[in-house]
């Protein structure tokens, strides 16, 4: 009977790993297929931008221009390279997340000049060209897309990892149930029990990961902060190790309602401005937490007060929107995740206190924390 079950078991095997890499490569496909018509029309509408701003400054080389190009391709988050060129006058403007993506033809010539040649994966690109108005010998913009990023890649890498463990547990039941067969009584019962507490554990496992981040801002649950404040300063264990937490707080009393606006659009420009995004943290209606692994007081006290000025910069619902910042660090110390917390409030409330729309950081003093150690020892 085992060998059947182990035949049968090898052919199930084949047929899943069959179905998965089917299934995969067509999850793949079809999203290159929806996003690469998604940026046909992504790529119009920056067509239509472009010369709407050179209609109005007359051209691309003005600081005003340029700015306004700058804030057209850092709208589109799946734009990788953006050029306007001319055959006469050749690259107007250029502007890339890479520089590797433009590249030098392997014969140059005097044609070259107004026609720039890319460096395009075809697996997860797209590359698309398009005249600014209706004389051909005009100005024409250029457009690199990414059409199969990480963020396409997550949900089927995950939903590939959710079928697979959920084939392993059928195939561990299976098999648990099998063997059983051939057992006594008395240990067919004792084996019975175990599938049980195993299916217990993989449900917890998978149950997880779900509250995690806040749906209103796409930031982690400010729940979770002290116990990853906690695995941080762990991890810098060491006296020259470092780690910051900063606690931010708008300022703004927002009689006129429009809270629930400005938070979420701050999350997101902290999503755009921090790179671990594991890091960010929605803890009130209107307040945020940031932590910084390997960063100093003092490089992190720069950090967010560019973030304060960035924030600054970009009007949100047509007012200019401030933040108060207190920041604390471990600063060499051995210090409890509860004291490093109480450091960033007490320096928040001192940035509030003292009229808002600053950053302020907690001064520790490491050489008087470790005389009173060694006092203590």
């Amino acid at each position: 009977m085992m060998r059947r079950v182990s035949w049968a078991f090898l052919g199930v095997s084949v047929a899943f790993f069959l179905f998965m890499v089917g299934l995969t490569g067509y999850r793949l496909e079809d999203t290159r297929t929806r996003n690469s018509a998604l940026v046909q029309d992504r790529h119009a509408a920056l067509v239509s931008k472009v010369a709407s701003i050179q209609s109005a400054f007359g051209g691309f080389d003005g600081p005003a221009a340029r700015k306004e190009l700058r804030g057209a391709f850092a709208a589109e988050p799946r734009l990788l390279l953006m050029c306007v060129h001319s055959p006469s006058e050749g690259i107007l403007y250029l502007i890339a997340r890479n520089k590797a993506y433009l590249k030098d033809p392997e014969t140059p010539s005097p044609e070259w000049r107004g026609t720039p040649v890319y460096d395009v994966n075809s697996g997860y690109e797209t590359a698309l060209s398009k005249l600014l108005g209706e004389d051909p010998q005009g100005p024409v913009l250029d457009a690199e897309f990414v059409i199969l990023g990480r963020e396409d890649l997550y949900p089927i890498v995950r939903d590939d990892l959710y079928l697979f463990l959920a084939f392993l547990l059928v195939s561990g039941v299976v098999i648990l149930i099998a063997v059983s067969v051939q057992e006594e009584p008395g240990e067919r019962e004792r084996s019975s029990q175990r599938p049980s507490a195993g299916a217990g554990v993989d449900r917890g496992d998978r149950g997880g990961p779900h509250s995690l981040v806040s749906e209103r801002t796409g930031l982690i649950h400010g729940e979770h902060l002290e116990s990853r404040l906690r695995y941080e300063l762990e991890k810098a264990a060491s006296p020259s190790q470092e780690v910051a937490l900063a606690r931010i707080r708008i300022d703004e009393p927002f009689a006129d309602s429009r809270l629930p606006v400005v938070y979420p659009e701050i999350a997101g420009m902290m999503l755009r401005t921090f790179p671990v995004h594991d890091c960010l943290f929605d803890t009130g209606i209107d307040s945020f937490a940031i932590l910084l692994p390997d960063t100093d007081i003092l490089v992190a006290v720069r950090t967010l007060d560019s973030f304060r000025r960035a924030v600054i910069e970009r009007p949100i619902e047509g007012r200019i929107r401030t933040l108060s910042i207190g920041v604390s660090s471990k600063a060499g110390r051995a210090i409890a995740s509860s004291t490093l917390l109480e450091e960033a409030d007490v320096s928040l409330a001192k940035a509030a206190r003292e009229g808002g729309n600053q950053v302020v950081g907690f001064q520790a003093d490491p050489s008087r924390y470790h005389e009173s150690i060694g006092a203590a020892r």
